[in-house]
């Protein structure tokens, strides 16, 4: 593949047979959001450069415990294959250097709150005067204009707002947020999308003879996202005049189609269709159920939710979750364990598919996720290449630099001057090279 291996200047060569090598992105964020987005660009193979802190490096180093060494559990599961670059992004040669890094850029993603990239001279307009054809992408809560702007907000805050929380729980308890930071994911996700989008229309503009290709910028909110996402209920809602609730483990919709109780321990099962509702009662052995008028149809069923499920969690008592599983699945119905992490971590999905991957830190091994797709046909494909390691704090402050042409007297004198950092330890380049064996 041929294409410009910056945000504009000279060509080159690049064929590493994923779809953004040769792509370089200019990470500025932090915490999940930002840096999932970008985690996503570097499985497609992007050059990421993460930019850190001069002092203390991206803040989620330090949420734990756990640790492994310096880094938290947190830090490691999202910052996968990337440079760590660490900067005084206040001090005028820090914004210098950041500015290099900008002009040989495809992407720069950050997510401060809205207007602080400005005061540092790093927002769309600064990039955009070095290099027009940068995809930019800004990941705030509530988004870079509007009356929420500079509200503060983390996932927690944007679950309540956005409604999420208002339907997740028990009935008769109060609001729950999700057991992941699911706001922050998905943000990082639909900025991953956006610029995928983005530098293809910058491509088409080139492919048809724009010289200067100029790139996008791209608003990104965590509230948009959850809006998104709460798009049935707020459909539901506008058709019904009703305000969802909380319905647990249930799905509003469907019956029966939630989490279920066995003799050892839970399972969920999921009973959309008509036919599946026939093969359901017969592999429970109760063919009354099928005949019910109250349960003739899904609609049926949903009014009479309460009814059925409670003759139904009695029958699902009397089985192992394994018995349960084993004969549902035979007949085709959707079914499945409620599995802790642990069991996760162990499952033969995990194994067979290559979702997790072994990585050399410092302090020791461990496994860490990939990319969450494979790509190829389904009989001929390769695995994953496993990712890189999460790097330390300013591991590639050195190559990086020399890259943007300082030498080694200039870099000095930098760190003396506490404008960058580098790693003591040495530089080594498995931030973006992968480490271990991938299985």
């Amino acid at each position: 593949m041929t294409r410009d291996g910056s945000g504009h200047g000279a060509r080159q060569v690049v064929d590493h047979g994923r779809p953004l090598a040769g792509y370089r992105v200019l990470d500025l964020s932090r915490a999940l959001a930002g840096p999932h987005c970008t985690g996503l660009l570097a499985d497609m193979g992007a050059d990421v450069i993460k930019v850190e802190d001069v002092r203390g490096g991206d803040e989620t180093r330090f949420w734990g415990p756990p640790f492994l060494g310096d880094d938290s559990a947190y830090f490691l599961s999202v910052n996968r294959s990337r440079r760590s670059i660490a900067v005084d992004l206040k001090s005028v040669d820090g914004l210098r250097i950041c500015l290099g890094l900008a002009e040989k850029a495809d992407v720069v993603v950050e997510n401060f709150r809205p207007g602080v990239v400005a005061r540092l001279g790093l927002d769309y307009a600064g990039v955009k005067a070095v290099n027009p054809g940068v995809v930019y992408a800004s990941i705030s809560a509530y988004g870079q204009d509007g009356s929420g702007a500079q509200e503060p907000g983390y996932d927690l805050i944007v679950q309540g707002t956005g409604g999420l929380m208002s339907v997740t729980g028990d009935p008769d308890g109060g609001p729950v947020k999700a057991g992941v930071a699911e706001a922050d994911i998905l943000a990082g996700t639909n900025a991953a999308v956006a610029i995928v989008g983005g530098l293809l229309a910058r491509e088409r503009k080139r492919s048809a003879g724009d010289v200067i290709a100029e790139g996008t910028f791209l608003d990104v909110a965590l509230f948009d996202g959850q809006v998104s996402l709460m798009g049935y209920h707020l459909v539901s809602y506008q058709v019904s005049g009703r305000v969802p609730g909380r319905s647990g483990n249930r799905f509003p919709f469907i019956v029966p189609y939630q989490a279920f109780r066995a003799s050892d321990g839970d399972f969920t099962l999921a009973v959309p269709n008509e036919r599946l509702w026939q093969s359901f009662t017969t592999v429970i052995q109760r063919p009354d159920l099928a005949a019910d008028p109250r349960y003739a149809d899904n609609g049926l069923r949903v009014r009479n939710r309460d009814t059925l499920t409670t003759d139904l969690a009695s029958v699902l008592a009397t089985r192992t979750v394994g018995e349960w599983v084993s004969r549902f699945r035979d007949a085709g119905i959707p079914c499945g364990p409620i599995n802790d992490i642990g069991q996760v971590a162990s499952s033969r999905y995990v194994s067979e598919r290559g979702l997790l991957h072994e990585i050399e830190h410092p302090a020791g091994a461990v496994r860490i996720p990939g990319q969450p797709w494979r790509t190829g046909e389904v009989h001929s494909r390769e695995a994953n290449e496993p990712p890189g390691r999460p790097p330390r704090h300013g591991e590639h402050t050195d190559e990086i630099m020399v890259e943007l042409g300082y030498d080694t007297a200039a870099i000095k004198r930098l760190e003396r001057a506490g404008v960058i950092r580098t790693d003591p330890s040495g530089n080594v380049r498995s931030g973006t090279d992968p480490v271990g064996d991938g299985r």
